[in-house]
């Protein structure tokens, strides 16, 4: 059983402490929560991984982002850390809609719904953020998404996963894990990302990560409804070595997005580790003084 009171990235001059949020009757989310020592220097992050990812693989970047402010990381309800008191679960208790919901009553609940916060994802994080912000319903200031999905894809050959019982996921992870680095993932020359996904697949929870990824691959879920809705200025970060997010389909989402920005990165290892910070302080730092020359109520 993992220890949630150890802090997993001991950020300096920074307190750990953590929450377990209700987000809907039966259903509790793990939130890991940093805090600066000394009176805080800038505003709040939010920041939302990717599907069942874990918190050792953001801990570079979570370490630079909890300096002076403090970061609030919201783990999604497929994740191991989440709690169900019903025991019967469906794919639609894991779609993104779903999801969205769960961070839109998070934030209420822990008081960082407000202009005054930044939201930052990635993956399927990045992609429900995105659909909790449309019509303003999660209220932030800005968003940093690094390489959100715009939709959920499987080959006809791989789709019969889907249809298998969870407990045989431990027995198919090696084959998804062979799939990944042999048509997904340049391993090559990027060994960091196919650690992640490793790490990732073989920490899962079987019968969540099935059930999440039926309700995003047979859901047919797809971004682009209301994407126009979203408020906020939107930052969209990617990588042109990261096959496994659709370059152009983050373009074509910033075409259709009111106020966005198209951050190109240099490597998939960039987006996940330290070096994008100076990313994010740019966006925040360019947004927070467009809003002070339109000034007050602008």
């Amino acid at each position: 059983m993992e220890d949630f009171s150890v802090d997993p990235v001991t950020p300096a001059d920074s307190t750990y402490t953590t929450a377990s949020v209700c987000v809907q009757k039966g259903v509790h989310l793990r939130v890991m929560i940093w805090r600066p020592k000394q009176p805080a220097i800038a505003n709040p992050i939010i920041f939302v991984a990717g599907w069942v990812s874990d918190v050792s693989g953001w801990a570079p970047l979570l370490e630079v982002m909890a300096v002076g402010r403090p970061v609030y990381y919201i783990e999604t309800r497929e994740k191991r850390s989440a709690l169900f008191e019903q025991s019967k679960l469906k794919p639609e208790d894991f779609s993104i809609g779903r999801m969205a919901e769960d961070l839109i009553v998070a934030c209420r609940q822990l008081g960082i719904a407000s202009p005054a916060s930044t939201v930052i994802g990635s993956s399927l994080g990045a992609t429900a953020l995105l659909e909790a912000l449309k019509g303003g319903r999660l209220i932030a200031g800005e968003a940093f998404l690094i390489a959100p999905n715009s939709e959920f894809k499987a080959p006809w050959y791989l789709q019969w996963m889907l249809c298998l019982p969870a407990f045989l996921y431990h027995g198919i992870k090696y084959f998804l894990l062979w799939y990944l680095r042999a048509f997904m993932v340049d391993a090559k020359k990027e060994p960091e990302q196919m650690m992640r996904y490793t790490e990732t697949l073989k920490a899962a929870h079987p019968q969540r990560i099935k059930l999440s990824a039926r309700a995003a691959i047979e859901g047919r879920y797809q971004v682009w409804p209301n994407l126009d809705s979203v408020r906020v200025p939107v930052a969209l970060a990617y990588a042109p070595t990261d096959t496994l997010h659709s370059s152009a389909n983050i373009r074509l989402m910033a075409e259709r997005l009111p106020r966005s920005t198209v951050v190109a990165c240099p490597s998939n290892k960039y987006m996940h580790g330290a070096e994008v910070m100076q990313d994010i302080e740019a966006f925040i730092l360019r947004e927070k003084k467009r809003r002070n020359d339109a000034g007050p109520g602008r």
